[in-house]
């Protein structure tokens, strides 16, 4: 520009930049602002419109919205597991330890966390503002379920909630083919209505040699409900068990209806014959539920490790390792070590001179010790080969008065009989099953079926030191979940 020009305006006249209808596109850029160039000819950045990287910048640096407030309160529905303990759980939705004792101290009436379970189900609720539970439902089953809430006085108030049930008796008969598991099965029951049937009979059947093709059992059962889903079973009232082999075995459930009184408990059930008398021996007839006899009392018998002639002084039963062991009676535990050959040992003095022996254990049941009294068909240990033993089994000795006896020599009697008082009322209740049996069928097998009573965790015959815990070891298996509480700051320890 000359000295005194005007440089001309940038500012587009009135009307500028529109498109009047019938003119061409270029008409419109020809007075549109030209973009500022580089030395390479190119727009500079934001010379082409939008924002240019300062204004990005700034734009950035400015928040929009808010952060949202956190919910008033947080909620799960979980389980325990042994990497997260409750405690952990609960502190993870923002439970204050302050609070995690609180829930614990309104509980401590009713359920002890010390036994909680892998697997029991739980919910609660946590309030935001301070951390504490204000709702929480602990399940150790379908049937005890207890739950804790926060009153209007602002304490936790904890309760048993009372889960309606149903009761109904169940008629199930099945003809066996392969085996007691199998024809269970085929009847649509849990195998845990075997060990019933088993336990019933257990005085005067052996399990592992009586049973024959074409033998029958038929049972009546409670079954307990919650709505339409089955929970478990209840007494079983009464049962039959018909043995090419032996003949037929009836037992009956009963437990005398008195009125209650104060202080004084009512007399416990128990399972009978038709005549009354106990189907309860002195002693057992075998101290497993499933096992094979694979080497009798026998004073002339050469050892399979020794290899020279030498008294076996009892009976082996062959199991799988794992399998539970029963007191064949009543008794006080003299001794549960390792013991040489014996391998771990339990020896159970049932008193008047007698003794038993359970040899090369696995393991013991949890709490034997010298000095504890157990029950008949107590377990007190599990099969395994500890010791000198070439497979799991179990070695069972008795001795009378200091001199080992056959177990399979000795007297057995039968406990008390149902009182005389009672016995109206027995033969009444047992006639009303007894011709509930009699009207029942069994279901037959109409193919052969593949025995795998090893599914229940009984012995298959099999001596394989190699064998894997069966499914009674499982069971009886710590399950025991982390304790609730969480460990504690190093801060909070000084």
């Amino acid at each position: 520009l000359t000295a005194g020009e005007v440089p001309p305006s940038t500012t587009p006249a009135p009307g500028a930049g529109r498109h009047a209808e019938g003119e061409p596109l270029s008409a419109d850029l020809s007075t549109a602002p030209r973009p500022r160039l580089g030395a390479d000819g190119m727009p500079l950045p934001g010379a082409l419109g939008g924002p240019s990287p300062e204004g990005i910048a700034s734009a950035a640096a400015v928040p929009t919205t808010a952060p949202a407030p956190p919910p008033p309160f947080r909620e799960a529905d979980t389980h325990v597991t042994a990497d997260r303990p409750i405690a952990v759980e609960l502190q993870a939705h923002g439970a204050s330890p302050v609070a995690v004792n609180e829930l614990v101290a309104a509980l401590a009436p009713l359920f002890d966390f010390r036994h909680a379970q892998l697997g029991h189900h739980y919910q609660f609720t946590i309030r935001t503002a301070d951390g504490r539970v204000t709702k929480f439902r602990y399940e150790t089953g379908p049937l005890e379920v207890f739950e804790v809430e926060r009153a209007a006085d602002g304490t936790l108030k904890a309760h048993k909630v009372e889960v309606p049930v149903r009761t109904e008796v169940a008629e199930i008969g099945a003809e066996l083919k392969a085996s007691l598991y199998q024809a269970m099965k085929r009847a649509n029951e849990s195998p845990a209505l075997v060990s019933r049937l088993v336990d019933a009979f257990a005085w005067d059947l052996d399990f592992y040699k009586d049973p024959r093709p074409g033998d029958s059992f038929k049972v009546l059962v409670e079954k307990i409900y919650s709505g339409d889903k089955f929970i478990k079973y209840g007494h079983m009232l009464a049962a039959e068990y018909v043995s090419k082999k032996r003949g037929t075995f009836q037992v009956f459930y009963f437990s005398p209806e008195v009125k209650p009184k104060s202080g004084v408990d009512p007399p416990a059930g128990g399972y009978f014959l038709q005549d009354g008398q106990s189907a309860k021996k002195t002693f057992l007839k075998t101290p497993l539920k499933f096992a094979r006899v694979s080497s009798k009392f026998d004073l002339h018998r050469k050892h399979p490790i020794l290899h020279y002639t030498r008294a076996h002084l009892g009976v082996d039963f062959a199991a799988k390792t794992g399998t539970p062991v029963w007191s064949m009676a009543g008794g006080v535990i003299r001794q549960a070590a390792f013991e040489r050959g014996f391998g771990n040992l339990v020896i159970v003095d049932h008193r008047n001179g007698l003794l038993s022996f359970y040899a090369h254990l696995s393991r013991f049941a949890k709490g034997m010790k010298p000095g504890v009294k157990v029950e008949q068909k107590q377990v007190v240990g599990f099969v395994g080969m500890t010791g000198l033993a070439t497979g799991p089994h179990l070695h069972f000795g008795v001795k009378r008065n200091g001199a080992w006896v056959d177990p399979a020599g000795l007297k057995m009697t039968r406990d008390a009989p149902v009182p005389s008082k009672y016995m109206a009322q027995f033969r009444k209740q047992s006639a009303v099953l007894r011709a509930r049996l009699a009207k029942m069928g069994v279901k037959k097998a109409a193919a052969p079926e593949p025995d795998d009573d090893t599914a229940d965790g009984t012995d298959d015959g099999n001596d394989d030191p190699n064998d894997t815990p069966s499914a009674p070891e499982a069971a009886n298996a710590a399950t025991v979940a982390p304790p609730l509480h969480a460990p504690q700051p190093a801060s909070a320890a000084r």
